[in-house]
Formats: C-alpha cells, structure tokens, sequence
C-alpha cells in the first residue's frame, strides 16, 4: 500500500507541476493521509467512509484508513490477482464481495497499516462487519459495530446518536481528548461548505449540454473526495474542480458533443476497461451520479453526533425501496436524462436487489436502464467485447428514440 500511495503523490506532483489540478490536488490529500498510516507512531482507525461520515474522525489526531477503499487501490493498481489468491488460499468464500476478498487477502499478506481501532455500521451489508469481526481477532483491538435500523424517525435517531456517542468516547479515550463534541464544529463548517460546491456543480451540470468530463470523473472525484470529508484541503480541491467544469468543453469536447445524457448508479469498475472509451466515443455524457447524491446530506455545527446520525440515516440503501425510485426519476428530471446505467457489481445484494423494481419504474417514465454486469475489483469477470457491444446496442437504442421524439 505504501508503494502505491507514493505512486499517487508521483503522479500528483508531475501534474501539479504544470498547474493547478482537482484531481491530482484530490489523489496527493489521499496519498499523505495514506501513508500518514504508516507513521511509526500513528493511531489507525479502521472505518468506512460511504456510510459515518469522515467528520467525525478529523478533530483527533489519528488516520482514518477504509479497507474498502485501501483494496479499490490495490485493484486500480494491478494488486488484485495476488490479494484475491492470497484470500482464496484461506478459504474465504468466492461469491461474496470481491472488494471483502481483496481486502482479506491484502490484510493476510499484511499490506494494511495495523489497527487501533475498528468502527463500522450494519447497513449496506453484511460483509463488511464480519471482515472487522476477523480483523478483530488478528489485531485484538476493540470493534464498534454501529447498529442502524431501518426506521427514520426520533427513536431511530434517538438510538444511533447513543452509539455514535460511544464511538466518540472510544475517539476521545484513544487520542487524549476531553470528550466535547465542538471539536467537531469545525470539521462540519468544512464539510457544510463542500457540499454547497458541490451543488454547486451539480447545477452546472443540470445544464444542456453539460460540461464534458473524462470517464466517470464526478464518481471518481466523489468515492475519493469521500475520505476527506470535513478536512480543509478538500475546500480548495472541490473549489479548483468547479474552476474546471465551468471552463470545460460543452458543445464539443473529446466525446465530439454531447449526444446522449445518462445517469450512473452504484459503482464503477476499478481497473481498466473500455466502458468510458466507448461511452465517449458515442458522445455519452455522465452527467450524474447516485453515489454522489448519497454523500449529500446537510450536517448541524449546533447538534454535531445528532447530525451525524440523521446523516447515516439518511442513506437511500437502508430507506424503502419507493424513495430510491422516487429520487432516481426527479434525477432523471432534473438532469433531462435520456438514459440510467447501472454498472451491477454481481456480489453486491444489497445494490442490485431493487433493480428489477428501479427498471420498470424507468420503462414506465420511457427511460430505458441499461445493466452492466460485473465485478468492480476482479477484472476476470469482465469482457471488452461483451462490453462494447451491449453499450454500442443501448446508446444506439437510445438515439433511435430521441429521432422518433423529435
């Protein structure tokens, strides 16, 4: 991991060294925190970043680290043939999540920085909380498993907040400090002002057409930015990013004009393939994302763990399946998209469980989804053909329909 983090700071630099850059400034933040981990006196705090905000980690002096996020590296990187064999050879089952395999296997190979402390929740799976409950018996530090029900109301926030303030307490007693959460102000003004420009940029690209962006940058810019929340530097990262997108080609651009607006649900692969070339070269523009959504909830200076707990509560993939649907159609309003990929990680029950439900609502708006099936972190399940070829069908569906409209 380590060797990987200083490839990100080589690569940041080169590209800052010919200006200012949201994406390199983005991957140079990520890699000082990461190798901020292997700091002989570093407290690590093993967390997950898409569902407890990082705010509440960045008053105390110790590194957040996403094992999650560490093993999309690791794949990005060309790590994944040797951490999924590493987590074969223990036996772990090959049908579960493969982010959960590389993960177990990169940390037996011992890859990861150690543990301090390991935070999780249990909604969005399963998986996740019973890798912690294994990482607990290898590092024999204590686990502190969030419970999160499916209820949105005072008792479900009621009960939420009473973990999170354990969970601080636990932050407090491992850093030596006093336990006051205005320590979390701060953190909260920088996340508050973050996501005000990123709304802001979500209105540029409600525009038609939409500023033209490479591959899945605003995905990319949204899982990465995501370790940073609450952090200053992600201010001036988001600030340069929306510099970017107001100069950034509309009319023309690299893709030869926007042609077909789409929305993207869920994830994307991490290693290389040809899906964005291909998008691109067909003049399919992303113009928005549903992970981006999902880390877009206000959050409270007055009531910083209250808040906190309304946020985790908020996520869409713990709420009935109705106000997903119900998000995903005013997006396809507000954006005027002509299409939703959704890029179906097989693994992941918990994101593709309500697809059939989310397709029929599409087809009854006249919106057609396209399911792209596959393995975010094993690149053995992916097919450039088959790729290339169910993407040329769908764009060309697509513009069939926007000449029979017209």
């Amino acid at each position: 991991m380590r060797s990987i983090y200083e490839g990100y700071l080589k690569y940041a630099d080169q590209k800052l060294s010919c200006g200012p850059n949201a994406r390199a400034m983005l991957y140079k933040a990520i890699a000082g925190l990461g190798l901020s981990a292997f700091e002989a006196k570093a407290r690590v705090v093993w967390t997950t970043g898409y569902s407890i905000p990082m705010v509440l980690y960045q008053p105390f002096n110790l590194v957040p680290f996403d094992f999650e996020y560490a093993a999309v590296d690791l794949v990005a990187r060309g790590g994944a043939a040797q951490s999924l064999a590493a987590s074969n050879r223990l036996g772990y089952p090959v049908d579960t999540c493969s982010a959960h395999r590389v993960a177990l296997g990169a940390q037996a190979l011992g890859l990861f920085p150690p543990a301090d402390l390991l935070i999780s929740t249990t909604h969005f799976c399963d998986g996740k909380p019973k890798c912690n409950e294994i990482f607990k018996e290898e590092y024999h530090v204590p686990f502190y498993l969030v419970d999160v029900p499916l209820e949105k109301d005072e008792r479900a926030l009621d009960y939420v907040e009473s973990q999170l303030r354990h969970v601080f307490s636990a932050l407090c007693r491992l850093t030596g400090r006093e336990e006051n959460e205005s320590v979390l102000v701060e953190p909260i003004r920088n996340y508050n002002r973050v996501l005000s420009l990123m709304m802001e940029i979500n209105r540029l690209r409600c525009q038609k057409p939409a500023p033209y962006l490479p591959a899945n940058r605003g995905l990319t810019m949204s899982m990465l930015g995501s370790r940073l929340l609450g952090r200053p530097e992600l201010i001036s990262i988001y600030e340069q990013f929306l510099r970017e997108l107001r100069r950034a080609p509309r009319e023309d651009g690299p893709d030869g004009g926007e042609r077909v607006r789409l929305l993207w649900l869920l994830a994307s692969p991490v290693y290389p393939t040809n899906i964005f070339d291909t998008l691109s070269e067909f003049g399919a523009r992303i113009v928005a994302e549903e992970f981006t959504f999902e880390l877009m909830h206000p959050l409270c200076e007055e009531k910083p763990l209250r808040s906190i707990a309304e946020w985790i509560l908020d996520s869409r993939f713990i709420r009935p399946v109705e106000e997903r649907i119900n998000n995903i159609l005013k997006w396809v309003d507000d954006y005027q998209v002509d299409g939703v990929v959704s890029f179906t990680h097989l693994p992941c029950r918990q994101g593709n469980g309500a697809l059939s439900l989310i397709k029929q609502a599409l087809n009854e708006k006249g919106v057609v989804l396209m399911n792209l099936e596959g393995d975010i972190c094993d690149p053995t399940m992916f097919s450039p053909t088959r790729m290339r070829r169910e993407i040329e069908n769908y764009v060309q569906i697509l513009l069939d329909r926007g000449r029979m409209v017209h």
